[in-house]
């Protein structure tokens, strides 16, 4: 597997409904790689990603490699790209 670089975003499951949720803002949790905050530290997003682990809300949490092509935050990687536009319609 390649190593993870930054710019990265914080990623987790919705344990609830299992939607993909990104930490975003003051550590809210949104629906939007868009809305996500974005690192430029990995050691930041871990730190980050430790406090906003919570069980009765969120499973999954990972780092994700993201790049930034104009205003847009975009996944590096493919399977995050599916991720963050949904398989499908909910």
């Amino acid at each position: 597997m390649a190593r993870l670089e930054a710019p990265v975003v914080v990623s987790a499951n919705c344990l609830l409904v299992g939607h993909v949720l990104y930490l975003g803002e003051n550590q809210r949790w949104v629906e939007t790689l868009a809305s996500a905050y974005r690192f430029d530290s990995l050691e930041a997003a871990n730190a980050a990603a430790g406090r906003a682990n919570d069980p009765a809300q969120v499973i999954g949490i990972e780092l994700v490699g993201v790049s930034v092509q104009g205003a847009e935050t975009v996944a590096r990687h493919y399977r995050e790209a599916i991720r963050a536009n949904g398989p499908g319609e909910y």
